[in-house]
């Protein structure tokens, strides 16, 4: 392992992105609602953890190369997985949800057969949302489809009723909604548009799998107990 292998406890270095909520550095100190699971999950194996922000090419690069241990949070591809022990455990299910005020009504069959005819909806100028929502907001397939640069724009609207629905990644949309004190104006669906499982993925440079596999034991127990989820909550109310 590339930690300190003479300290006390021992350290395993990872690498990442600034990606908010789930990393990001406020006033130099790193934070985030994937960095607290993380460190947690490690904690309880004994280990302290040093987190590096980097552009993802460089991440990438460092777990190829075996300069890091273990990067987060990360999707899984075939040629990813061609150096990189992927944990079985699912750090963030990665989705997109529409948000919307509680007076609309979206039912999960809507969403699944994607009848969005009769809605308007807010997105941000330039984002991806998935292959199947891109083409629909390509096609059209709204009443009406606002582009704006800022997501707070678009919670505005929202909150005016000039735009029915707003497009957003889940834990980001949770993160403004309370950012903006709006939780009593907006909610979010609870019904997937598209979910994508991430990941902590260690080494195999570095030969870290029997560390892969402790990790997932004890983020299996965390998510059992209910702490997993009680991390989230805090972040959120923090």
């Amino acid at each position: 392992m590339t930690g300190l292998v003479h300290a006390a406890t021992p350290t395993v270095r990872l690498v990442t992105l600034e990606y908010p909520p789930y990393i990001q550095t406020s006033d130099g100190s790193l934070d985030g609602v994937a960095v607290r699971v993380v460190r947690q999950t490690f904690a309880k194996l004994g280990y302290d953890v040093e987190i590096e922000v980097l552009p993802w090419a460089r991440a990438l690069y460092q777990v190829r190369t075996g300069l890091a241990d273990g990067i987060f949070t990360i999707f899984k591809t075939s040629e990813r997985e061609a150096f990189l022990d992927y944990s079985q455990q699912v750090l963030f299910q990665q989705g997109i949800r529409f948000v919307h005020r509680p007076d609309v009504s979206l039912s999960e069959d809507a969403i699944q057969s994607f009848n969005f005819g009769a809605y308007s909806v807010c997105v941000i100028n330039q984002v991806s949302y998935g292959s199947r929502m891109d083409a629909a907001l390509a096609q059209n397939q709204f009443d009406q489809v606002f582009r704006l640069t800022r997501a707070p724009q678009c919670l505005r609207m929202l909150e005016s009723g000039r735009a029915r629905l707003w497009l957003s990644n889940h834990f980001g949309a949770r993160a403004l909604v309370n950012q903006l004190d709006m939780k009593d104006v907006v909610e979010i669906n609870p019904h997937p548009i598209e979910d994508t499982p991430s990941y902590i993925a260690f080494s195999k440079a570095q030969e870290l799998s029997a560390l892969r596999d402790q990790f997932d034991q004890a983020l299996a127990d965390m998510k059992a107990t209910g702490e997993y989820q009680a991390i989230i909550n805090d972040f959120f109310n923090d």
